[in-house]
């Protein structure tokens, strides 16, 4: 499994994924409803159009949206597939700072 395999108790139970995806879910969860949405178009988007893949925005939207139904299968895909989903996580971290980075969040 390699040192994506051992990390710190997350949602999807200990050794799941790395601290720090764990800590980008929680932070993911604590998002607005609006970002859910923006991750789940371009979820969509990563599914009908060649580029980025879609399958891990419309996960991480559903976590935003509907978090109770999608925080099981995100986990599931943690435990699974581990580095598919760091490297998701990678992919979905960059893509939300910079969307922090043109409009910040207002507090």
């Amino acid at each position: 499994m390699g040192e994506e395999g051992s990390g710190a108790a997350a949602l999807g139970g200990p050794g799941a994924w790395p601290a720090s995806d764990a800590e980008q879910v929680r932070r993911i969860e604590s998002m607005p409803r609006e970002v859910g949405v923006l991750l789940m178009v371009a979820g969509v988007g990563g599914l009908l159009l060649p580029g980025p893949v879609g399958s891990p925005f419309l996960i991480l939207g559903g976590v935003i949206l509907w978090p109770r139904a999608f925080r099981g299968l995100e986990g599931y895909f943690g435990r699974r597939f581990p580095k598919l989903h760091h490297q998701s996580m990678r992919q979905i971290t960059r893509y939300l700072d910079d969307l922090e980075k043109r409009y910040p969040l207002e507090k």
